[in-house]
């Protein structure tokens, strides 16, 4: 039995460790994305402010989504500032991408599709299964790129497939589906 509490308190001092470590890294994303959105436009700081308060209303929203959809927000704008010639484009793109994702029911979503790839629930195609080149944490940001970035970067594209996601009631179908136009997103 005291062996078992042992293990048991190891176990939590580790939990305690690694949940801080997650909030600090949510706090530099966080950090580091208002920086540069505020360098690109600082007409969209109430934007992202809007969809940070909602992601920080939904008390089960875990914080790895809240992580990777303000990366995206900051790689976007990062690149944003690196082509001059399309930056009004980009801006605009970036404030309605951000005025979309503050969507609860699609944030939501998100969360539930996450842990839906992390458990393992939704199947992959047979090469990623069998060659296991991501871990399954990996993949399942993969998966939330084609909606977060496809969003920041061409609302108007991906607006419908955002609708589409949120109304879903079959994410394992949905998922295949995001992997095929994850595909057509990479570079």
């Amino acid at each position: 039995m005291v062996e078992t509490l042992d293990e048991k308190i190891k176990e939590a001092e580790l939990e305690i460790i690694t949940t801080i470590s997650r909030y600090e890294e949510y706090a530099k994303t966080l950090k580091d994305t208002y920086k540069d959105v505020e360098k690109l436009d600082k007409k969209s700081i109430p934007l992202l402010g809007d969809l940070i308060e909602t992601m920080e209303s939904i008390p089960d929203l875990k914080i790895e989504p809240k992580i990777y959809i303000l990366y995206n927000i900051y790689r976007v704008a990062t690149n944003a500032k690196s082509y001059p010639y399309h930056r009004e484009r980009n801006i605009q793109n970036l404030r309605r991408g951000m005025e979309i994702l503050k969507n609860e029911k699609g944030l939501r979503k998100m969360n539930e599709l996450y842990s839906l790839i992390l458990d393992g629930k939704i199947p992959l195609q047979k090469d990623q299964e069998t060659k296991i080149m991501y871990s399954r944490e990996e993949r399942a940001y993969k998966y939330l790129e084609v909606i977060i970035k496809g969003l920041l970067i061409d609302p108007t594209k991906y607006e419908p497939l955002y609708k589409q996601f949120i109304e879903t009631d079959n994410l394992e179908e949905f998922g295949k589906y995001l992997q095929k136009e994850y595909e057509k997103l990479r570079p």
